[in-house]
């Protein structure tokens, strides 16, 4: 009995032993692969890998390999086709943007160019002023510095009523906001004229509406539609519809009595897109979101363009000064607390050299662009060349970003 308990008890240190060694050895590999290894920064949707080389690198070559890591970064996932600053939808689209541009504030994952900001409460008049100091020397990719004319174009461009993309800042109560974008201080006859636009749309309002809601939203719930299929989760409604047109009809053209007999895709959507007409509120009984201030931004924007006699009677927003080329000031109605400047600040920066035009700025009623025409702004594809953020795109191939790191 005693010596089977000695063997056992030998076998155990053995065993002990055995992996105290497997455990070494796996270190001492995991340290050598990363050592020599490349890694490759991605987003959530993609993978890091760590590739072992064969050769011993020098202390030096290790070196300069860290330092090309650290200083360029691969960003490769779901990023949208038309990502810019103003255009962006998925987390991928983000991850890169954060990168690329900076905010004023210091937001989550993102460079700022403000050096200070402060806020104070006017009891008198009841609004809250915030005040943004800008960085000196804050510049953009090709050197040129970042100052308050910057802003003030951010501010305008988002503000318009020509901007239909990601951002938009029209709804905070900036004071004046409202009195700017509808071009008269009588913002409550404008709201009447959009009411009786929206109740009776022109074709020109009517065509803005297709384009601008009806169209862009079904095409992405069609998108929507195709990614459930191979999902176990959906499969009790994909094996049923297992065309996806067909799926499509039945989320979209429900009661309809449509068929897709003999149509193809492309047929299909075209036609579930013409059957809304520009029933926006129909459409946001189906897919559960509202699209009512977008209809009336369409009708704003249809009124102030598509009318030879208005006049634009309110030249700029109150509620955003330049104080000096690195300061701006934004005035906010009611008492906020700090962190409100989170919401103000909530965009990218751009330069306005880049994107927009100087000469048609002045700071008091141009800024940079068209009044009501920022859409031309925004038809801007490249997120190239104007970058404020720690990186700059140094190559687009295939959907893959390479990214390197500013050096001013």
């Amino acid at each position: 009995m005693k010596k089977v308990f000695a063997t056992g008890i030998i076998y155990i240190c053995l065993f002990i032993l055995l992996i105290i060694s497997v455990y070494n050895i796996g270190k001492q590999l995991n340290e050598s692969v990363l050592q020599s290894g490349e890694v490759v920064a991605t987003t959530e949707n993609s993978t890091s890998e760590t590739k072992p080389e064969v050769e011993q690198k020098t202390e030096q070559e290790q070196k300069v390999e860290k330092n090309k890591i650290e200083d360029t970064v691969v960003v490769k996932g779901d990023i949208s086709e038309n990502v810019t600053p103003f255009n962006y939808k998925t987390t991928a689209d983000q991850y890169l943007l954060d990168l690329c541009y900076a905010g004023l504030c210091r937001m989550k994952d993102r460079k700022c160019i403000s050096k200070n900001v402060s806020s104070s409460y006017d009891k008198k008049r009841k609004v809250t002023k915030y005040r943004i100091t800008l960085e000196e020397n804050e510049k953009n990719v090709s050197g040129e510095k970042i100052t308050a004319d910057d802003v003030l174009f951010n501010y305008y461009l988002r503000a318009d009523v020509g901007y239909t993309a990601d951002g938009n800042i029209a709804t905070l109560p900036i004071t004046g906001l409202q009195e700017y974008r509808y071009g008269t201080k009588n913002t409550a006859a404008m709201k009447r004229k959009i009411a009786r636009k929206l109740k009776n749309p022109d074709k020109t309002t009517a065509a803005l509406i297709r384009k601008n809601i009806i169209k862009p939203v079904l095409e992405e719930e069609y998108k929507w539609v195709c990614s459930l299929y191979g999902q176990e989760m959906y499969d009790y409604i994909t094996d049923k519809y297992p065309r996806k047109k067909d799926l499509f009809v039945y989320f979209f053209a429900y009661g309809t009595d449509y068929k897709t007999k003999g149509k193809n895709t492309r047929q299909v959507i075209n036609d579930v897109i013409k059957s809304y007409g520009t029933n926006y509120v129909r459409l946001g009984k189906v897919t559960g979101e509202n699209y009512r201030k977008k209809a009336e931004n369409i009708a704003l924007y249809s009124i102030q363009n598509n009318n030879k006699k208005f006049k634009y009677r309110v030249k700029n927003i109150s509620g955003i000064k330049k104080i000096n080329n690195q300061t701006v000031e934004i005035t906010v109605k009611g008492k906020r607390k700090f962190s409100f400047v989170n919401r103000l600040c909530n965009m990218y920066i751009v330069s306005i050299k880049s994107w927009g035009n100087y000469t048609a700025f002045d700071g008091v009623s141009k800024f940079g662009f068209r009044r009501g025409r920022a859409d031309e702004i925004l038809k801007k594809k490249s997120i190239e060349g104007n970058e404020t953020g720690n990186y700059a795109v140094q190559e687009i191939k295939d959907g893959v970003y390479t990214l390197a790191r500013q050096d001013y």
